[in-house]
């Protein structure tokens, strides 16, 4: 489970923006210092797009879906401005498979904490464009200060940070729940209400630094070992929302994977600037509701300031709350 910021609409197709500034190298070299510039340049012109309000040129950097919902300009300048500048950021490496590039920075070198980026880009035609949200950016977090070592391992090795991750469709997800299951037939408020009651149980636990706690509604991933005291004690902090503190929005359903549900709500609430969605996904496995850790299971989305009914509107069209 790792926080992944993600957007919606025309304006959050764009996850974080790298500005077109020098970055400082942190470990390794520059494999390719012409493709580094190019994808600095792409992400800078983006930035600038939202910021002066240039929408038309978007395009040149991403494809905008249809029918996206269009940003006014204090949003779209509230929301460039609160992105990660690449001035002010660490490279780290470019990794390269195919049609896609991934570019790697630290993003936060003065900050007693590391967190660690990957920008995801694809070949369109004779140049490169974003790749679409929500898998634009990754972002991973730790609790203290890694050296160059540990943030080239990081970048290496982390799920979250690989250059075509699960949810894409290009490898397999983490937890797949056993074809054939019934659905749950029982009225929706039963089933919020044990939901909720399940997500109580494991943040809890791993609060504690108890993960084990909770293993009568976790359902990990054939191999995937349980996480340590502390690794659960930063989840917990880090990158598990707390529902009881949120507000409820809607569960989600798909008709083709009955065995999903997603709980929906906003949280962190009381914030003036910004409206964040958290989407927390629940498999149904011998007839109980269990949570499966993994890069689809949990997703926190950070919106422009959003009123409650175009936030209903939003996550019942936009295709990110699809399972």
């Amino acid at each position: 489970m790792r926080r992944r910021l993600a957007g919606a609409g025309v304006m959050l197709a764009v996850l974080v923006a790298l500005s077109g500034g020098k970055a400082g190298q942190e470990g390794g070299t520059v494999a390719d210092e012409a493709l580094r510039k190019e994808l600095e340049a792409i992400w800078a012109g983006c930035r600038s797009a939202f910021l002066e309000y240039r929408l038309d040129d978007l395009g040149k950097y991403l494809e905008v879906p249809k029918g996206a919902p269009v940003p006014g300009r204090a949003q779209a300048k509230q929301f460039a401005e609160g992105l990660p500048d690449l001035a002010k950021a660490r490279f780290i490496k470019l990794a390269l498979d195919g049609d896609r590039a991934g570019y790697y920075a630290r993003t936060d070198p003065d900050k007693p904490d590391t967190a660690v980026a990957v920008i995801r880009f694809r070949k369109a035609g004779g140049g490169w464009k974003l790749v679409p949200a929500p898998h634009t950016l990754s972002v991973f977090s730790t609790d203290g200060k890694l050296d160059a070592a540990g943030i080239r391992k990081l970048a290496d090795t982390e799920a979250i940070l690989r250059l075509r991750p699960a949810e894409e469709g290009e490898a397999p997800p983490p937890a797949p729940a056993p074809k054939g299951e019934a659905p749950d037939a029982r009225p929706e408020p039963v089933i919020r209400k044990e939901l909720e009651g399940i997500w109580k149980k494991i943040r809890g636990a791993f609060a504690a630094g108890k993960p084990e706690a909770a293993r009568d509604v976790l359902l990990w991933p054939d191999g995937a070992a349980p996480p340590t005291p502390d690794e659960a004690r930063t989840a917990a902090k880090d990158v598990m929302p707390d529902l009881a503190r949120a507000r409820f929005i809607k569960l989600v359903w798909s008709v083709e994977k009955p065995h999903l549900v997603g709980y929906v709500a906003e949280v962190n609430l009381g914030e003036a600037k910004r409206t964040t969605v958290a989407l927390v996904v629940f498999a149904r496995k011998d007839g109980a509701w269990k949570f499966a850790p993994g890069p689809l299971a949990l997703e926190v989305f950070e919106l422009p300031p959003t009123g409650q009914a175009a936030l209903l509107k939003l996550v019942e069209t936009d295709p990110r709350f699809k399972l």
